[in-house]
């Protein structure tokens, strides 16, 4: 294994849980011999810079176009989530490994580590960390920190277990720090932002007998408020957390594609596989997709698709 050149690679439009699962491995790989570095389709979200330096960082797909190496898959459901385009680059590769926390994952890699029980990706990391003796950096810990932080819902999700606490108390020993954390992915919001949220909060409709709250932000929204997608997140957040509501919803109109995502308050649900309907995954309380159809066929197609899953739980 020292001698393997490899990439870890992440999802596209990458969140904490990515980015912190890409850095991380690709730390930990290199502490163990292993040439590795973290490569993306899309740019590291502007909060989650704090995390990279001039050593750990991630860089474009471009930098393993020309170079063979082998892939390491991070947060991944399936080989396609590093982005379409991506994927039919890197479709030749040796997946060599494929470490994974959602409950839709494919198995795609040579060797599978795949947790749904996990709250994150991060938090599978941590524990082989953990469990092997691996020597972890300040870097590391942070990262690994802040993934399982974010995708946690800073720790208040039904995924986060007694695990998850005695892990991040270890990362907190190690050098990572609760408040940076904080203060950065949470203390830093633009006057824009928050006028794009504005407009979110306004738009929030109870549909399906008042079972799903969804709001929506259109091209024009981003435009007049000099914002640009990744200013939406955590706003879904605000529709789950709705009294009456089991699903929370997000859809936003984009220039060629629509985006919706779904947060939900019962696992039952199975928003995973709404999302998939749709070509979409995730969690089974938490999913996502991108779609070539109108925002308003997605809001109509969505709607239907949980008015059916509702009537198969109630009856």
């Amino acid at each position: 294994m020292k001698s393997r050149r490899v990439a870890v690679i992440g999802h596209a439009r990458p969140d904490g849980d990515c980015i912190g699962s890409q850095l991380a491995m690709t730390g930990l790989l290199r502490e163990s011999g292993v040439d590795a570095i973290a490569v993306n389709a899309d740019e590291v979200p502007r909060a989650l810079n704090f995390l990279a330096d001039s050593q750990l960082s991630v860089n474009g797909i471009e930098a393993i176009l020309n170079d063979e190496r082998s892939l390491v898959y991070v947060d991944c459901a399936d080989e396609f989530r590093v982005g379409p385009k991506t994927a039919c680059k890197l479709e030749n590769r040796d997946r060599l490994a494929n470490i994974d926390h959602h409950i839709s994952n494919t198995n795609y890699a040579r060797n599978n580590i795949v947790d749904a029980e996990s709250a994150a990706t991060c938090e599978i990391i941590a524990g082989l960390a953990y469990d092997f003796d691996m020597p972890i950096s300040k870097q590391v810990a942070q990262s690994l920190y802040v993934g399982i932080m974010t995708d946690t819902g800073q720790f208040g999700f039904a995924a986060t277990s007694s695990r998850v606490f005695e892990l991040c108390g270890l990362l907190v020993r190690d050098g990572a720090s609760p408040h940076d954390a904080y203060k950065e992915l949470f203390d830093k919001e633009s006057i824009n932002r928050l006028k794009l949220l504005q407009r979110y909060l306004a738009s929030l409709k109870l549909e399906l007998g008042n079972r799903v709250c969804v709001g929506e932000l259109r091209q024009k929204d981003f435009l007049e408020t000099g914002t640009d997608h990744e200013d939406t997140e955590r706003f879904v957040d605000y529709a789950r957390s709705v009294a009456v509501s089991d699903v929370g919803m997000l859809i936003e109109e984009r220039k060629k594609t629509s985006k919706c995502s779904l947060r939900a308050s019962d696992s039952a649900i199975r928003l995973d596989q709404i999302a998939a309907q749709f070509g979409g995954g995730g969690h089974s309380c938490a999913a996502a997709m991108n779609t070539e159809i109108s925002i308003d066929e997605l809001r109509e197609g969505l709607l239907k698709a949980l008015e059916k899953r509702f009537s198969e739980i109630d009856s």
